[in-house]
């Protein structure tokens, strides 16, 4: 979307990894000090079975194929998510991984987030940087208020609520949820919900800044 409307996407970019990565380390202290310590990987200590190991990852592995297939924005992600979800809830599949295997996807995760900050990237942009921060901070500050709100309206604990309205890293916000023992379903939820909205919404107010700015000039 940012080369189509004329935006430039080095900058763009760069500000999308600068969230991506401060939006994690803040719900990564935030967990710290809610959830006092818990952190301990889900399952530690427990052996799944195997076969139920392996209809975890073919559930992986088929929702990823039609989420591509189907061409579902994020679809590597969404697919098993819907697909899981569904096998999960109606009792026919139960979600089990060995902790090894969860630590090496968490693993795996990480670098595929830090290895986005190219040198080029980061030099073409780092005067913007003192922006992009106040910038992040303040939506993820908004996002925590709001978070604060909503344990008045739903009965879920603070760092649920916080981790649900995290504005991003889905898959960084999801590994904490785990790790921290929080309600894992509903934080999935809201922040696929999010996700979904803003690809449904980002092209029409794209379209509408490229052309409020075209007036302008």
């Amino acid at each position: 979307m940012a080369e189509e409307f004329g935006a430039d996407p080095r900058l763009v970019a760069f500000m999308q990894y600068v969230r991506v990565a401060c939006v994690a380390l803040t719900a990564s202290v935030v967990a710290r000090l809610l959830a006092g310590g818990n952190g301990a990987l889900p399952g530690a200590g427990m052996e799944p079975a195997p076969l139920a190991v392996l209809a975890t990852l073919a559930v992986a592995g088929l929702g990823a194929w039609a989420g591509l297939r189907l061409r579902v924005p994020a679809g590597a992600m969404i697919g098993p998510l819907v697909l899981g979800a569904a096998l999960h809830a109606t009792g026919l599949v139960g979600m089990v991984l060995p902790s090894w295997l969860l630590a090496l996807a968490y693993a795996g995760i990480g670098w595929t987030v830090g290895l986005r900050f190219t040198p080029a990237t980061v030099r073409a942009t780092i005067h913007a940087l003192p922006a992009v921060l106040v910038a992040t901070f303040g939506l993820i500050g908004l996002c925590g208020m709001w978070a604060w709100g909503l344990t008045f309206l739903l009965p879920i604990d603070l760092l649920t609520a916080y981790l649900a309205t995290s504005p991003g890293g889905l898959d960084s916000v999801a590994i904490i949820a785990v790790g921290t023992h929080s309600d894992v379903s509903f934080v999935l939820a809201v922040q696929t919900l999010r996700l979904l909205i803003v690809i449904v919404t980002g092209p029409l107010v794209a379209r509408w800044i490229s052309r409020s700015a075209g007036e302008v000039r």
